[in-house]
């Protein structure tokens, strides 16, 4: 299969570089910073530089003669003052993406869309693929996959262009990339004196799994449909927990209501600024707080999607985390690794799971 993977150097986008070469794939990636790139990805995969919401001449270049373009760059990030780059990436850049790919007779175009964009529940229940998509207040980031989501569907009918949405849910895994809000909500945890958690949930998998799931949409998923791929729905505080035995931490200790989550946002946010960092939390995240992002993948799992578990996806992200240049110093000296990572990475010493994609 000749594939191009449109935003190669983010968390998803790597790993879909990394399977596709894995099958023995011919890869191309398009990507603004390719100095960004995995090593071994850039050793043996055709580079094109080049931006989707500037350079069309690339674009073009990139798009023409491949079977399937996995479309998975974007701005993950909930902070307000990234809102105009969140959309532009998210609907100008995909429309450019699927106009060129619809102009050079690209033969499937797999755009990488959110869980997100079919909400939430009060209650502890998974939602499918048939809830409906309805715009209310939301975050950036939600409000621009929301609209790209639906942006893509009208494209694809418009230009009769073979288009499969993948929806993952909270990916987490090593990344060469920004860390991103996933990543980031595990050292949000871990650096949290207080330890604490929240009411709600959200459904946790492996980067790993989701480019198996987006390979097994460009092969076999259905033009026009949208599918889950998640792995596995957890309460909040049992996520916490899991980290925190995981780390060799103390377990969550506080249960934090929506004004409380707010107020220690708004302090992180202040901390970042004044120290020139991405904050760990932000005030859009505690909104959330208190909502189930549980979900079915049951459409996917009939198309054979088999993901991991939740913890599987802690351990190998928490593995990397205490080894990488994100995690503080002090943060790092009250880790007490459990048996669980030093498995894993007797596992995977011979492999790339424990490096930064």
């Amino acid at each position: 299969m000749k594939a191009l993977v449109i935003g190669g150097t983010g968390l998803i986008g790597a790993y879909i570089v990394r399977a596709l070469l894995k099958r023995g794939d011919q890869v191309r990636i398009l990507a603004r910073h390719p100095e960004r790139l995995d090593r071994s990805h850039a050793a043996v995969a055709e580079i094109v530089v080049g931006d989707i919401l500037t350079s069309d001449e690339a674009l073009q270049n990139a798009c023409t003669g491949q079977d399937v373009v996995f479309h998975a760059a974007a701005r993950f990030a909930y902070e307000r003052s990234r809102s105009t780059e969140i959309f532009d990436t998210a609907v100008r850049g995909t429309e450019n993406v699927l106009r060129t790919c619809a102009q050079v007779g690209a033969g499937r175009v797999v755009v990488t869309s959110s869980s997100v964009v079919f909400g939430y529940s009060a209650v502890p229940a998974a939602i499918d693929e048939s809830k409906e998509i309805v715009f209310t207040s939301e975050p950036p980031y939600v409000a621009a996959k929301i609209e790209q989501h639906r942006r893509s569907l009208s494209l694809a009918a418009e230009l009769n262009l073979n288009v499969v949405l993948a929806c993952p849910t909270m990916t987490l895994g090593p990344t060469r990339g920004d860390l991103g809000p996933s990543n980031g909500m595990i050292l949000a945890y871990l650096a949290d004196p207080f330890r604490c958690t929240y009411r709600g949930g959200c459904n946790l998998v492996s980067g790993r799994d989701i480019a198996e799931g987006h390979i097994l949409l460009g092969q076999h998923g259905v033009s026009g449909q949208a599918y889950l791929l998640g792995g596995e729905n957890m309460h909040w505080e049992a996520i916490h927990t899991a980290i925190a035995d995981l780390a060799g931490v103390q377990r969550p200790l506080f249960r934090l209501n929506h004004t409380l989550a707010y107020l220690a946002a708004t302090a992180e946010e202040a901390r970042a600024s004044f120290v020139g960092r991405t904050p760990l939390s932000t005030r859009e995240q505690a909104a959330m707080i208190g909502r189930w992002y549980w979900y079915s993948d049951d459409r996917a799992q009939a198309l054979g999607y088999r993901p991991g578990s939740g913890e599987m996806a802690l351990i190998q992200t928490i593995s990397w985390l205490a080894a990488s240049h994100h995690m503080a110093r002090e943060t790092r000296t009250s880790l007490r690794l459990s048996a669980e990572i030093y498995q894993f990475r007797a596992s995977t010493a011979d492999s790339n799971d424990q490096r930064d994609e």
